[in-house]
């Protein structure tokens, strides 16, 4: 079967490339290439299976970082419905689309490795919620495609398979893909190329997604304390933060309610820790969860300006703790150059951003980086600006 897993080598689960185009700030393509993997022989942990496993991404204020984030995790809408919450990016068309395109749609087109099948997954969208056009390749060969606006499409290599070729694919409603269709309808096996990249799709977190006010900072990090207290690491975490220059005691208490949550232990009276911790504290709760692998079936992680409300060295800390995450892709943005080193990552794994392209440093200049260069002080003199970097 066409799209069943039958090689030798398993448990390959990546993004190897993402390309987007009139979203948000967006009205040019631009790539995200998780393939461009140069022959440094050192950091090679951050490389698995010749794609870019963690990576750092570069770029000054307003050139769309946290965009490429939502954008990315814009494909957990095609997989599990349409979000409508603040906290799950509910955009109009208005919000949804480049202000300063004519097009009418946005698209999303994603190139995933699962096991040894290259699976090409791409869709058109006019808002969050409302579909243009969907189509999936498995090894460049069509698998389906479906025009939502005219209702045509080929499902032809459906009938190949008998978990599928007695779907009703005569109506639609465009804010169901065929890829969630065909997901929630159909028994599929373990060894469903689809039902991998279905959990691929749903392991795909997007921090920034669920940061920005302090009420949804407070929502996620309620959240993730019972985590915490579910893996009993209380005390655990309270090293964690310890590191981190942040000196405190921490007990776990049953509230009015029943439920547990987690308290301040101060001498004469407790404080609940998601209502009296700062904001800055208060984000490294999900941080430390995902650093530690707390949390289940994460495959891809975007984190946007992971550091901003902590000091570098907990920022350090913290690169070290993802490196050793290998089943976990890591995306991170961040201003801080100290973490430009080649101690952390490799020129390949440091990625520069404009508003209308993505570059590594081993491409953004004329020189042959080794591991002895200080990619920091190359940055800052403007050794990188060489192919253009900083035109825009």
């Amino acid at each position: 079967m066409m799209y069943v897993y039958t090689g030798l080598r398993e448990e390959l689960r990546m993004l190897k490339k993402f390309t987007v185009s009139n979203y948000r700030s967006f009205e040019n393509p631009i790539t995200l290439d998780l393939t461009n993997v140069r022959d440094y022989d050192f950091n090679e942990e951050c490389i698995k299976d010749g794609l870019i496993n963690k990576a750092v991404i570069y770029g000054e204020n307003a050139v769309g970082k946290t965009n490429l984030g939502q954008a990315i995790f814009d494909v957990n809408t095609m997989v599990q419905g349409g979000f409508s919450s603040e906290f799950s990016l509910n955009l109009n068309r208005a919000g949804f689309l480049n202000a300063n395109s004519s097009k009418k749609v946005a698209k999303f087109n994603y190139l995933f490795q699962i096991d040894k099948d290259e699976i090409e997954y791409t869709y058109e969208k006019y808002s969050i919620n409302e579909i243009h056009y969907e189509s999936l390749k498995i090894n460049q060969e069509l698998f389906y495609e479906l025009d939502f606006s005219t209702g045509l499409g080929d499902f032809s290599s459906f009938q190949k398979h008998i978990e599928l070729s007695l779907l009703n694919l005569d109506r639609w409603n465009n804010d169901t893909s065929v890829l969630r269709y065909v997901l929630s309808n159909t028994k599929l096996g373990n060894d469903s190329i689809l039902k991998k990249l279905g959990k691929f799709i749903k392991g795909i977190f997007n921090l920034q997604a669920v940061f920005g006010t302090k009420e949804s900072i407070n929502f996620i990090a309620e959240m993730f304390t019972k985590v915490i207290i579910e893996e009993d690491r209380l005390y655990d975490f309270e090293r964690f933060l310890s590191k981190a220059g942040i000196e405190v005691r921490l007990k776990i208490a049953t509230t009015l309610e029943g439920e547990k949550k987690i308290y301040f232990d101060y001498k004469k009276k407790s404080l609940k820790f998601v209502d009296y911790a700062s904001s800055g504290t208060l984000s490294l709760v999900p941080l430390y969860c995902l650093e530690k692998g707390l949390i289940e079936d994460l495959t891809f992680i975007y984190i946007d300006e992971f550091d901003a409300n902590f000091h570098f060295a907990v920022a350090k800390l913290m690169l070290e703790g993802f490196k050793q995450k290998p089943d976990c892709q890591t995306v991170i943005t961040t201003h801080n150059t100290d973490l430009m080193s080649n101690k952390y990552l490799r020129p390949d794994c440091y990625l520069l951003m404009t508003p209308s392209k993505i570059i590594n440093l081993a491409d953004a200049t004329r020189r042959k980086l080794s591991m002895g260069h200080s990619l920091e002080n190359l940055y800052q003199s403007g050794g990188f600006n060489e192919f253009g970097v900083d035109d825009e």
